[in-house]
């Protein structure tokens, strides 16, 4: 198994958060993935495998296609290994870049235009980080769209419901409009609305960081964690962490190395 992350060039940096890729990456070792507001455009360099839902759905995905916001959890389907390319975008980095609206793609996995000289890509055995972004950032100047500005007190909320303790009504009096007004935009930009953002968002920070797992500290209390994520209590953390994750905290820290295939927060530094 072999997952490697790259930089996106700097002309799409503040929509792109990373390329990465997946070689011979085995699906039954991989967990069920949680909700996300991050986007994702995946090619598939073998045949694309199934989608599994919580909800027990079951389809193929296609074999260029994106990944929308999700407010489920999802897994991947396959008996062969997995071979593909990722561009993973940061929040709103989609309608930015192409005024792709967050709710029309939320919980889809919808086709986009295929690329041959992407499927080409693992016939050699180096993969070169040079030709992958190149192929890549081809890719992102071909696709269709046309670049919005993210209206700035949509970029202010996505800002303060980082705070586990930010409230829609307070928050939407502040900037001067109706809570419906927020929603309405906010969901149209990133995918969410407003509570489910801030609930994903604790959650992935949580997940995220590699010093919340046994793994990495072994004198990890759930506890602190509880009280640092302003969870009023152990109970509330427990409940909401499983909602998101499917799993109680104790469980899902005690393991560490499943998640971080996912969720590694930065490119390695070259």
């Amino acid at each position: 198994m072999n997952i490697l992350f790259f930089n996106p060039p700097s002309q799409f940096e503040s929509y792109v958060k990373e390329f990465w890729i997946w070689k011979e990456v085995n699906p039954r070792e991989l967990p069920w993935i949680i909700p996300s507001y991050e986007c994702e455009m995946v090619f598939h360099l073998g045949n694309p495998p199934l989608v599994e839902t919580e909800s027990g759905e079951i389809f193929p995905l296609p074999k260029f296609h994106l990944v929308g916001p999700q407010t489920r959890r999802w897994r991947v389907l396959s008996e062969s290994n997995l071979n593909l390319l990722s561009i993973r975008f940061f929040v709103a980095g989609l309608y930015g870049l192409y005024s792709k609206c967050g709710l029309e793609l939320k919980n889809k996995f919808p086709e986009i235009p295929a690329n041959d000289r992407i499927t080409e890509i693992f016939r050699t055995s180096e993969i070169e980080e040079k030709e992958v972004t190149q192929l890549l950032t081809e890719y992102l100047l071909q696709f269709s769209g046309r670049r919005t500005d993210v209206p700035a007190y949509v970029r202010f909320a996505l800002f303060a419901l980082t705070n586990p303790k930010t409230n829609i009504n307070p928050l939407a009096q502040k900037l001067g409009i109706s809570r419906k007004q927020l929603e309405r935009k906010f969901q149209e930009v990133v995918g969410l609305n407003p509570s489910e953002y801030r609930s994903v968002h604790r959650v992935l920070s949580l997940v995220r960081n590699p010093e919340h797992y046994q793994t990495h500290n072994p004198d990890l209390r759930l506890t602190d964690l509880a009280q640092i994520f302003e969870y009023t209590d152990q109970s509330h953390f427990n409940h909401d962490f499983k909602r998101n994750s499917g799993s109680i905290p104790k469980e899902w820290f005690a393991e560490y190395e499943k998640m971080s295939l996912f969720y590694k927060q930065q490119p390695e530094e070259k």
